[in-house]
């Protein structure tokens, strides 16, 4: 019985951590390959590779605030977004396109944002980061999720 107290929320507020999934196919040459993610870590890409990732992310309590997509090194990669007007209509100025930060005005449980990946350089130590924030004020509001994307010559 204390167990179902201490998970309660006696404030009146309900709260929850957000989501993030995805799924990615892989281009080369024209022809499509869905990839494989396991353990953390995507097929091994060869440099001209383009990936193009589905995220979505979801909040059951709280709306989103915040999402970031970064690389651990940027000349590796290049990501290409959907055209700037298109952003600007979803997301707020406080967003930085260029750094893979995209801020919300907290009004959608929900987004689903489709983007490219492209493999420039070889690098077996590549990691992209997803990560995402509601509008909750707990520890709990923020999901984070790195994926290794080596890429070889």
């Amino acid at each position: 019985m204390g167990l179902v107290f201490i998970s309660c929320d006696l404030t009146g507020r309900a709260e929850s951590t957000p989501q993030l999934g995805f799924w990615a196919m892989r281009i080369v040459d024209g022809d499509t390959t869905f990839l494989d993610f396991m353990h953390g870590r995507v097929d091994t890409l060869t440099v001209g590779d383009t990936v193009h990732f589905q995220v979505w992310m979801f909040s059951e309590f709280n709306n989103l605030q915040e999402f970031r997509i970064v690389s651990s090194r940027t000349r590796s990669v290049e990501f290409i977004w959907r055209p700037r007007y298109e952003l600007d209509t979803i997301f707020t100025s406080a967003s930085d396109y260029d750094r893979g930060i995209f801020v919300m005005p907290g009004t959608s449980p929900f987004l689903n944002f489709p983007f490219q990946y492209v493999a420039l350089e070889p690098d077996e130590d590549l990691l992209l980061t997803f990560s995402v924030q509601n509008t909750g004020s707990r520890d709990f509001n923020t999901q984070t999720l790195p994926i290794r994307t080596p890429i070889k010559e």
